[in-house]
């Protein structure tokens, strides 16, 4: 089946101070995304980059938090009264975004909330980066990972002070996710040992897995690794 990679504007106006809007803002857009997943379970590769909230000038109290949302969508998309599978998917976004605003009333700011532009994203605007020099020469130092993953083992080594989730990646170890911004728990883990050696619990971690931090799980794409541990997904 052909399908399209697209990417949509997103403008989501939080109630909230400076210490609570990006909490805020993680909240709607997971309810969001999970709203999408629902909708639209033919829709792969669902990825969402968030932006650091800003206070709104005009409106006191008011911060602003963009996001750009990126999907790979079938061509068989249909909504009823869509020609195509692209203005499906916008009937789609626009409709469970408004849901996700109103079951999240009392942190959003509706007059200003909307869904933008949604275009195509072409095969030259996803390359990488170009690799960037290093700042010293001495190699870095290298801590040991095991990796429980689907009933296989894999013990790579990545960077001590490395994003966990970046580093088992980038050693050929598929740990599954989505937005790596903590506003999903597609790469959710479960940390066996060195738990000591990551970075603290943050926010985002806790308002994912909720009580089920106390018992070790954690999201690989929040964890900074110290040193050694070994986790499973």
């Amino acid at each position: 089946m052909p399908e399209t990679k697209y990417g949509t504007r997103i403008y989501l106006g939080v109630l909230a101070d400076a210490d609570g809007a990006g909490n805020a803002a993680v909240r709607v857009y997971q309810d969001f995304l999970g709203r999408l997943r629902r909708a639209a379970p033919a829709v792969r590769d669902l990825r969402l980059e968030l932006e650091q909230p800003a206070p709104r000038k005009e409106d006191p109290g008011v911060f602003e938090c963009w996001a750009t949302l990126k999907a790979v969508v079938p061509h068989d998309l249909c909504r009823p009264g869509a020609a195509n599978h692209k203005d499906a998917w916008r009937a789609i976004l626009r409709e469970e975004f408004q849901v996700a605003c109103m079951q999240n009333h009392a942190l959003v700011h509706h007059t200003s909330s909307r869904v933008e532009i949604t275009r195509e994203i072409f095969p030259h605007e996803e390359l990488p980066e170009a690799p960037k020099a290093p700042a010293e020469e001495k190699p870095k130092e290298m801590i040991k990972v095991r990796v429980l993953l689907g009933g296989q083992e894999y013990n790579v080594e990545i960077p001590k002070d490395e994003n966990l989730l970046d580093g088992v990646n980038d050693k050929g170890v598929a740990v599954k996710w989505d937005c790596k911004n903590g506003v999903c728990d597609t790469c959710q883990i479960r940390v066996l040992k060195g738990m000591e050696n990551l970075s603290p619990v943050n926010d985002n971690e806790r308002e994912m897995l909720g009580d089920k931090v106390e018992k070790g799980y954690r999201l690989c794409c929040q964890v900074i690794a110290h040193g050694p541990c070994e986790i499973e997904q």
